[in-house]
């Protein structure tokens, strides 16, 4: 499990976050398939994370490869946020009053197989997600598959003359994340009170 994220803002608080980082889905992601699918230690030329920045090796249709996508989506359930207080009493003060939002992000994880091993190595992993192992390992990073994901799909696919074999699978995964974020509070505020005879001086705390 990554650590959380930290953003400095301009008035000088910092909001923490533990929502997964693009890089950390796809590294936990990429090591669980490997496991699902009997490879280790894990093999990032066998399951390989999509879009990298070189490109990827020519595959040919004989190799069994896995691609792997991690992508958000947008649900309505991601747009609901619980907002909490909580006010510590340090010592001296003043306390500072930390804000927690918590909401839930949808992640959409997409397996694309190729290979004469295609259907059987998309099987392993629909099985596998529900595996008290595999989803020990989602939930210590805040991750639950949402049940009943859809059947793979074969879809063999045409390339340099040559037909691959091809099989998709997708499923929705829930991320619980938890954000905070402390805004500095006054200890007293001077108050002055002025009238025609006298001046008084209250200090409010």
């Amino acid at each position: 499990m990554s650590g959380p994220t930290v953003t400095p803002y301009p008035d000088g608080t910092e909001l923490t976050s533990t929502a997964l980082t693009q890089s950390a889905i796809d590294t936990l992601v990429q090591v669980l398939t490997c496991g699902m699918i009997g490879i280790t230690p894990p093999d990032d030329s066998l399951v390989r994370i999509s879009w990298p920045l070189e490109g990827q090796p020519f595959v040919d249709s004989t190799d069994d490869v896995c691609f792997l996508r991690c992508v958000t989506e947008d649900e309505p359930y991601d747009k609901l946020r619980d907002r909490t207080r909580v006010v510590t009493t340090p010592s001296p003060p003043p306390a500072p009053v930390t804000y927690v939002w918590t909401y839930t992000r949808v992640w959409r994880v997409q397996w694309t197989f190729y290979g004469p091993s295609s259907t059987d190595r998309a099987r392993a992993v629909r099985s596998a997600l529900f595996q008290d192992y595999f989803a020990d390992q989602l939930a210590a990073s805040q991750l639950f598959p949402v049940p009943d994901p859809a059947a793979p799909v074969r879809l063999p696919e045409q390339m340099n003359a040559q037909w691959f074999e091809r099989v998709d699978f997708g499923i929705s995964m829930y991320e619980f994340v938890t954000e905070t974020i402390a805004v500095p509070t006054v200890a007293s505020v001077p108050v002055v009170i002025k009238s025609e005879d006298a001046t008084a001086n209250i200090v409010i705390t």
